[in-house]
Order: C-alpha cells, then structure tokens, then sequence
C-alpha cells in the first residue's frame, strides 16, 4: 500500500504518510520474519512494483436487447455494473458478482468482450485499471438499486443515456457489437 501511494501522491503531506507507512509496515515484516530475514532477501519480493487495478464489469442484456445499466451512488453517472477484482476470485466470477450486488440481477457469461485501459479514455482517476469486459445474457433476479447504486435501468443501447464516460460508452458499443475477437488497446 505504501509503495503504491508513493507512486500516486500528489502532495508532500501524502508522500510523508505513505514513507511512513512504509517505515511500518517493514518493522512489522521484520518482527514476523524468521531470523534468516536481512535486507538482501526482503519479506515481500516485488512491493516495489506499482501495477494497475484490475477491474471487472460486466455488459448484461434481456432477451430485447436491452442492457443493465446502473446510477452510480458515489458520482451520480451511469455504467455498467462492475467493480475491483477480489484476490482468489477468477475474472468472470467477479463480474457476475458485481452484477448481482449492484443490480440484484443473475447472468451467465457469454464471452469477453475486451480489456479496457481507464487511460486510454482520458480517466481523470487517481489509478491506472484495466476493465476486463464480459458479455452476458440475464437469467434472472429482479432490477433494485443497492449500497453503490441508486437506479438500475435496463435500456437500449441506442439510447444511452447522456451522463456516461467514454470508456463507459466504448464499453457499451464493444459488447454490442459482439465481434469474434476481443478489444484491447
């Protein structure tokens, strides 16, 4: 955590936090470590490496083509349902759960659409993440809002609505396409 809110921070307040969260967070290694611990063979091999989030998101669609969408709780945008990836959980597990939990709907994946780089679409997020995409038919549950959305719509791809992202729109326009091969950048 320290490594990568060094990487991230954006003022000198944060930078001096994170150094000593770090300072920390080695102590603690030192304590759990066995006696062979010495700076040469460090208690975690690559906390050195600041890597992009790992998100899934998931385009579900109706038998009339319609898709879910969701109203965000934390910025009032619409997206598709979809969030972190949860360690020890595969790709496509996630995006079903994220499904469920923000919507209340039930789905069975049909393909991956694509893997989305936040970047590429202009993101303005503190993070680097990469969506992985995934198709799915719903099969069930009923449409509710949750902790993290305040609306749950299932709507028309042609008529989107006006208050989505570019990667949110892209996302959109890659699953209904439904082309053969995957979208990456």
């Amino acid at each position: 955590m320290a490594t990568t809110g060094l990487e991230f921070a954006t003022n000198e307040y944060d930078r001096d936090r994170f150094v000593r969260v770090r300072g920390i967070a080695e102590g603690l290694a030192g304590l759990a470590s066995d006696a062979r611990f010495t700076p040469d063979r460090p208690y975690l091999p690559d906390l050195g490496i600041v890597s992009p989030k790992t998100g899934c998101s998931i385009a579900a669609f109706d038998g009339d083509g319609r898709v879910a969408l969701i109203k965000r709780a934390d910025n009032g945008r619409w997206a598709l349902p979809g969030g972190y990836a949860e360690v020890g959980s595969p790709p496509a597990m996630n995006a079903l759960r994220e499904l469920h939990e923000e919507t209340g709907l039930d789905a069975a994946i049909e393909r991956l659409v694509g893997v989305y780089d936040n970047r590429e679409f202009g993101s303005v997020a503190a993070y680097q993440f990469y969506i992985c995409l995934f198709r799915a038919r719903i099969t069930g549950g009923a449409p509710r809002p949750s902790a993290e959305t305040t609306e749950v719509r299932l709507v028309d791809p042609d008529d989107l609505p006006e208050d989505m992202s570019a990667l949110q729109r892209a996302m959109v326009v890659g699953a209904v396409a439904n082309a053969p091969l995957a979208v990456f950048q």
